[in-house]
């Protein structure tokens, strides 16, 4: 796992949150590059995980059954950049579509979704060999494509 300090906004899942893979429901720190996490794709090889600190982090919680009934299951932190899948009728009342990729930060309401500052946040990052939507705490959302190792 690569670790590094940042600030701003982010794509990701924050510490805790559980992620669907084959062997169940996993908090996002636990998992490595290799386990199998379940997407819209079906099974999928998590390529590589990137854990970034941001100090002073403003992040987003949405509350249980923000944004369906059920999903998410639980309050859940993410980057305010992450992107989710919407296919009801926020996506079209919102977007002038049936479903769409949204950056959470973008959904913010002050009640069911809404920022949150922390002194200190750990973002997680998920990389497949493609774009993915997986499941986090009963929500979708989007994965980018691996991105090529730098060049030292």
């Amino acid at each position: 796992m690569e670790e590094a300090r940042a600030r701003g906004s982010a794509e990701g899942v924050l510490l805790g949150t559980g992620v669907l893979t084959l062997e169940g429901e996993i908090p996002v720190e636990y998992l490595t590059p290799g386990d199998r996490v379940v997407t819209r794709s079906g099974a999928r090889a998590l390529r590589r995980i990137r854990a970034t600190r941001r100090a002073g982090a403003v992040v987003v919680r949405m509350t249980p059954g923000a944004i369906a009934p059920g999903a998410p299951d639980q309050d859940v932190l993410l980057g305010t950049d992450q992107k989710l899948r919407l296919a009801d009728w926020r996506a079209k009342a919102m977007f002038g579509a049936r479903e769409v990729m949204v950056e959470v930060g973008r959904m913010v309401d002050g009640q069911l979704i809404r920022h949150e500052r922390l002194a200190e946040a750990r973002i997680f990052t998920l990389e497949f060999d493609a774009e993915e939507t997986i499941y986090a705490d009963g929500v979708e959302i989007h994965c980018p494509a691996r991105q090529p190792a730098e060049a030292c």
